[in-house]
C-alpha cells in the first residue's frame, strides 16, 4: 500500500517543498560560466548540530529533482531511509554538451570533460565545505545523463557509493567497463538499473542484455538491483524507479520487518544480539549515519531470544536497552524476564519493581511490570 501512494505523495508535496529549496549559482572555472543548482535540506537541518546527512545528487535536475525530493520526504518520514541532502544540477539547455563523450575513447571529452571536472573539482568540494555531508553519496541520471554518471564509478576511489541508472543510454563500451568495475571493485557499491515494457526500444533491448551480464556478478561488495516495469514508459518509469532504487539502496537502514524476521533473524545460527549490533554498525560505517537502535528492533530480537530460550543474550539485550533508553521500562523488562528464567527470582522481582517507575513503551505498561513483580513475590513469599 505504501509503495502505491508514493507517486501521489510526491506530487501532493511539491507545493510545500519549494519553500525548503535553495537555488544557487555556482561559478565554474571549468565551464567558464555559472551553473544553477537546487539544494534541498532536511526539515530539521540546523547549522549547529553535529548530525550529517547522505548526499543524493541528480543530473537532469530540471525534472528529476522534484520527484526525488518527494520520495525522500515520504520514505524518511516512515524511517525507511535517512533524511538526506538533495542537490539537482539544472541541464535543460546543456545536457547533451555536458554529457558528451569522445566517439573513439568513449570517455568524457571537450564539453563533457569540463562538466565532469565541474562536478568533481568544483561542485563536490563546495558541498563538502558548506553542508554537513555524510560519507555516503548517491548520483542519479536518466537516459543520456545515466550513462554519464558511470564515469564517476570508474575511478579507483569513487566519490559516489551508489548509482541510479534510469533507462540508461549507455555508450557502446560502457557495458564492459561497468561489468569489469562491479566484478572487481574492493569498495562497497550499490548499482540500480531500470527499464520498462514501453521504454524506447533500442534502450530497452540493450538494458536487458546488460542485466543478463550484471546479474551474474558474484562480488560481495557489489549490490546490484534491476527493475523492468510493466505498462510503464521511458518517462513514467522515473516515478517508480526512484522509490524502488531508494528502498533497495537503504534496505539495511530500515527497521526490522516481518520479512527480515522470518527469513533471516528466526533462522540465525549465530548470535541475534550481535546481529542487531552489526546492523547498526553497518548503518554507521557504510551510510555514515549515527542511529540509535529502534524500540521495534529491540522487540524483534527479544522475541527470537525468548522463543529459543537464550536467556544469557536476553540479559545482554536488556543491559543495552537500559543504557540506550534509561527512562523507559524496556530494558528492565528484558532483564527481569532473563533473571526469572535463569532462576534468580529475587533479582527479577526487584528489576520489575524498578521498571514500574519508568515510562511505558511499546507493549509494556505499569500494570504488566507490577503483575510480574507481584507474582514472583507471591510465589516465593518475598516481602
Amino acid at each position: 500500500m505504501k509503495k502505491n501512494i508514493i507517486l501521489l505523495i510526491s506530487f501532493l508535496i511539491v507545493s510545500t517543498m519549494f519553500s525548503q529549496t535553495v537555488v544557487k549559482n555556482i561559478e565554474s572555472f571549468n565551464l567558464d560560466s555559472s551553473r544553477e543548482i537546487k539544494i534541498r535540506l532536511p526539515k530539521n537541518y540546523q547549522e549547529k548540530t553535529e548530525k550529517r546527512y547522505p548526499l543524493i545528487l541528480t543530473l537532469d535536475g530540471d525534472y528529476l529533482f522534484d520527484p526525488l525530493v518527494g520520495n525522500i520526504k515520504y520514505l524518511s518520514h516512515w524511517d525507511d531511509m535517512p533524511e538526506s541532502i538533495v542537490v539537482g544540477i539544472k541541464q535543460s539547455k546543456t545536457r547533451r554538451d555536458d554529457c558528451k563523450y569522445d566517439t573513439n575513447s568513449e570517455l568524457p571529452e571537450y564539453s563533457g570533460k569540463k562538466f565532469y571536472d565541474f562536478v568533481e573539482i568544483e561542485l563536490m568540494p563546495y558541498l563538502e565545505k558548506n553542508y554537513k555531508l555524510a560519507k555516503f553519496k548517491i548520483i542519479i541520471g536518466h537516459d543520456y545523463t545515466a550513462n554519464f554518471i558511470n564515469y564517476f564509478m570508474l575511478k579507483q576511489d569513487p566519490m559516489f557509493q551508489a548509482y541510479i541508472n534510469l533507462s540508461p543510454e549507455y555508450a557502446p563500451s560502457m557495458t564492459e567497463r561497468i561489468e569489469k568495475t562491479l566484478t572487481n571493485t574492493q569498495n562497497k557499491v550499490w548499482y540500480y538499473v531500470a527499464t520498462a515494457s514501453n521504454d524506447a526500444k533500442n534502450l530497452r533491448e540493450n538494458i536487458i542484455e546488460i542485466d543478463e551480464k550484471l546479474s551474474k556478478i558474484e562480488n560481495e561488495n557489489t549490490n546490484y538491483f534491476f527493475d523492468n516495469f510493466e505498462n510503464s514508459s521511458h518517462y513514467l518509469l522515473v516515478t517508480t524507479g526512484i522509490p524502488r532504487a531508494l528502498e533497495n539502496i537503504f534496505s539495511i537502514y530500515r527497521p526490522i520487518n516481518k520479512k527480515e524476521y522470518k527469513e533471516v533473524i528466526s533462522k540465525l545460527e549465530t548470535s541475534p544480539y550481535e546481529y542487531l549490533n552489526d546492523k547498526y554498525r553497518v548503518i554507521q560505517n557504510l551510510l555514515g549515519v549515527q542511529k540509535k537502535i529502534r524500540i521495534n528492533d529491540f522487540v524483534a530480537i527479544s522475541t527470537v531470544l525468548e522463543k529459543t530460550e537464550n536467556w544469557d543474550e536476553l540479559e545482554k539485550l536488556g543491559g543495552l536497552a537500559r543504557r540506550l533508553y534509561p527512562d523507559n521500562m524496556l530494558g528492565n523488562y528484558f532483564l527481569g524476564t532473563a533473571f526469572e528464567q535463569m532462576g534468580k527470582p529475587k533479582q527479577a522481582m526487584r528489576t520489575y519493581q524498578s521498571g514500574f517507575l519508568l515510562q511505558e513503551v511499546s507493549f509494556l505498561t505499569k500494570d504488566i511490570m507490577l503483575q510480574k513483580a507481584e507474582r514472583i513475590k507471591e510465589d516465593f513469599g518475598y516481602r
